[in-house]
Protein backbone atom coordinates (compact mmCIF):
# COMPACT_ATOMS: atom_id res chain seq x y z
CA UNK A 1 0.00 0.00 0.00
CA UNK A 2 2.37 2.73 1.16
CA UNK A 3 2.05 6.47 1.14
CA UNK A 4 0.48 8.49 -1.65
CA UNK A 5 0.35 12.08 -2.75
CA UNK A 6 -3.07 13.33 -3.82
CA UNK A 7 -4.31 15.37 -6.77
CA UNK A 8 -7.66 17.06 -6.09
CA UNK A 9 -9.71 17.65 -9.24
CA UNK A 10 -13.31 18.34 -10.22
CA UNK A 11 -14.56 15.22 -12.03
CA UNK A 12 -18.01 13.91 -12.87
CA UNK A 13 -19.12 10.40 -11.95
CA UNK A 14 -19.99 8.82 -15.31
CA UNK A 15 -22.80 6.79 -13.72
CA UNK A 16 -24.50 9.33 -11.44
CA UNK A 17 -23.50 12.43 -13.48
CA UNK A 18 -22.50 14.14 -10.22
CA UNK A 19 -19.54 16.50 -10.43
CA UNK A 20 -17.46 17.04 -7.31
CA UNK A 21 -13.88 17.23 -6.14
CA UNK A 22 -12.24 13.80 -6.30
CA UNK A 23 -8.98 12.59 -4.76
CA UNK A 24 -6.57 10.89 -7.18
CA UNK A 25 -3.86 9.01 -5.28
CA UNK A 26 -0.46 9.03 -6.98
CA UNK A 27 3.05 7.67 -6.42
CA UNK A 28 4.83 9.74 -9.05
CA UNK A 29 7.95 10.70 -7.11
CA UNK A 30 10.47 9.11 -4.80
CA UNK A 31 9.61 11.24 -1.75
CA UNK A 32 5.90 11.09 -0.91
CA UNK A 33 4.64 13.00 2.09
CA UNK A 34 0.85 12.98 1.56
CA UNK A 35 0.98 16.31 -0.29
CA UNK A 36 -2.20 17.59 -1.94
CA UNK A 37 -1.99 19.10 -5.42
CA UNK A 38 -4.44 20.75 -7.81
CA UNK A 39 -4.35 22.03 -11.38
CA UNK A 40 -1.56 24.58 -11.71
CA UNK A 41 0.63 23.07 -8.97
CA UNK A 42 4.06 21.63 -9.65
CA UNK A 43 5.08 18.21 -8.42
CA UNK A 44 8.70 18.44 -7.33
CA UNK A 45 10.83 15.39 -8.14
CA UNK A 46 8.32 13.78 -10.52
CA UNK A 47 9.50 10.60 -12.25
CA UNK A 48 10.48 11.27 -15.87
CA UNK A 49 7.96 8.80 -17.37
CA UNK A 50 5.08 10.93 -16.03
CA UNK A 51 6.44 14.38 -16.85
CA UNK A 52 5.59 16.03 -20.21
CA UNK A 53 2.98 13.37 -20.83
CA UNK A 54 -0.67 12.47 -20.34
CA UNK A 55 -0.98 9.96 -17.49
CA UNK A 56 -3.91 7.63 -16.87
CA UNK A 57 -4.95 7.15 -13.27
CA UNK A 58 -8.05 6.15 -11.37
CA UNK A 59 -9.97 7.39 -8.38
CA UNK A 60 -12.42 6.00 -5.87
CA UNK A 61 -15.89 7.38 -6.60
CA UNK A 62 -17.88 8.21 -3.49
CA UNK A 63 -20.92 9.02 -5.65
CA UNK A 64 -21.65 5.55 -7.05
CA UNK A 65 -19.91 3.30 -4.51
CA UNK A 66 -22.37 1.47 -2.28
CA UNK A 67 -22.46 2.85 1.25
CA UNK A 68 -23.01 0.76 4.37
CA UNK A 69 -24.49 2.13 7.59
CA UNK A 70 -22.09 1.80 10.48
CA UNK A 71 -21.93 2.70 14.14
CA UNK A 72 -20.05 5.93 13.35
CA UNK A 73 -21.83 6.78 10.08
CA UNK A 74 -21.81 5.62 6.48
CA UNK A 75 -18.72 3.99 4.99
CA UNK A 76 -17.72 2.13 1.83
CA UNK A 77 -16.63 -1.49 2.13
CA UNK A 78 -13.61 -2.47 0.03
CA UNK A 79 -15.73 -4.85 -2.06
CA UNK A 80 -18.23 -2.06 -2.78
CA UNK A 81 -15.70 0.47 -4.08
CA UNK A 82 -16.30 1.78 -7.62
CA UNK A 83 -13.34 3.25 -9.48
CA UNK A 84 -13.25 5.47 -12.59
CA UNK A 85 -10.38 6.40 -14.89
CA UNK A 86 -9.12 9.91 -15.48
CA UNK A 87 -6.21 11.43 -17.37
CA UNK A 88 -3.76 14.03 -16.11
CA UNK A 89 -1.68 16.28 -18.39
CA UNK A 90 1.76 16.98 -16.91
CA UNK A 91 4.03 19.60 -18.46
CA UNK A 92 7.38 20.64 -16.98
CA UNK A 93 6.32 19.03 -13.67
CA UNK A 94 3.12 21.11 -13.56
CA UNK A 95 -0.42 19.70 -13.52
CA UNK A 96 -2.03 21.31 -16.58
CA UNK A 97 -5.34 19.46 -16.96
CA UNK A 98 -7.36 16.63 -15.43
CA UNK A 99 -9.99 15.02 -17.65
CA UNK A 100 -12.53 12.26 -17.23
CA UNK A 101 -12.03 9.17 -19.39
CA UNK A 102 -14.94 10.28 -21.61
CA UNK A 103 -13.51 13.78 -22.20
CA UNK A 104 -10.01 12.41 -22.78
CA UNK A 105 -11.27 9.94 -25.40
CA UNK A 106 -12.80 12.85 -27.33
CA UNK A 107 -9.26 14.23 -27.85
CA UNK A 108 -8.21 11.13 -29.80
CA UNK A 109 -4.88 10.83 -27.97
CA UNK A 110 -3.49 7.31 -28.20
CA UNK A 111 -0.16 7.63 -26.42
CA UNK A 112 -0.02 8.18 -22.66
CA UNK A 113 1.74 6.85 -19.57
CA UNK A 114 -0.12 4.30 -17.49
CA UNK A 115 0.06 4.74 -13.75
CA UNK A 116 -0.67 1.46 -11.93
Amino acid sequence: MGMFDIINAELECPKKKEAKTREIQIKWRELRVLDHFKIGNSIEGIFSEYDNNWVSADYLCNSCSKKTKGKFGDYIKTDDQKWHYCFIKMEKSEIKRVLSEKDFNKLGIEKYAVYD
